[in-house]
């Protein structure tokens, strides 16, 4: 995602297309009126008050550039492994003490998302980090690079309410099923593509399959 957020300013442009995409309401007043500002802030009408794009969220005050931030957050929610806070600070140059508060907060967001599932229109995907190395066809080549999958929530509009990344050993319904129980509802619809290894999950899930037709079918999922 390097590409698409390529420095701290994209990062925040993208938070606040999240933040707002279902319009503007202020946290102080819940005033639903309001303009755009520079930087990515908004002005509330009612009371006057200018927030941040980044304010209530993970990323508010962070000090050590946003974009860092984000890569922060990628690591720990794709890798298979335990990072520790002196890998990531020396990683990223980022202080070990501030890569270890930064980390909490994360690991927090993280255990309370499972109290919170997604329950709407949920598509279902995975992919190879960094994209699929030349040469390798399908999901079942024997690859270095970091596999994970991706549930998108959609509103009945179609817009992303909310995201989660998790990563997977390989493609089979044994590691899929991992983020089915930790974060999608069982009253979710739930749409993937043709891929066997949702199959087994339809007992539990109300999963609709159907052809990706090369992401035409889940445009949310390549814009995320």
């Amino acid at each position: 995602f390097v590409k698409e957020l390529p420095n701290d300013d994209a990062c925040k442009a993208y938070l606040a297309k999240i933040k707002w995409h279902d319009g503007f309401k202020c946290m102080k007043c819940g005033h639903t009126k309001g303009c755009e500002k520079s930087g990515h802030k908004y002005h509330c009408y009612g009371c006057n008050h200018v927030e941040s794009a980044t304010a209530n969220t993970l990323f508010h005050k962070v000090k050590f550039g946003l974009q860092k931030a984000f890569c922060v957050v990628f690591e720990m929610s794709t890798s298979s492994k335990s990072v520790s806070s002196i890998q990531m600070g020396k990683r990223f140059d980022i202080r070990q003490g501030t890569a270890w508060y930064f980390m909490q907060k994360v690991r927090k967001s993280m255990a309370s998302s499972q109290i919170f599932p997604l329950t709407e229109i949920v598509h279902v995907d995975e992919f190879t980090v960094g994209g699929k190395e030349e040469g390798k066809q399908g999901r079942s080549y024997n690859s270095k690079k970091k596999k994970a999958v991706i549930a998108v929530e959609l509103n009945v509009k179609h817009k992303i309410k909310r995201v989660y990344v998790k990563s997977i050993d390989d493609y089979s319904a044994k590691s899929l099923t991992q983020i089915f129980q930790e974060h999608i509802s069982t009253d979710a619809k739930i749409v993937t593509d043709k891929w066997r290894g949702y199959s087994p999950l339809k007992k539990d899930y109300d999963i609709e399959q159907k052809f990706s037709n090369n992401g035409k079918n889940f445009k949310e999922l390549h814009i995320v």
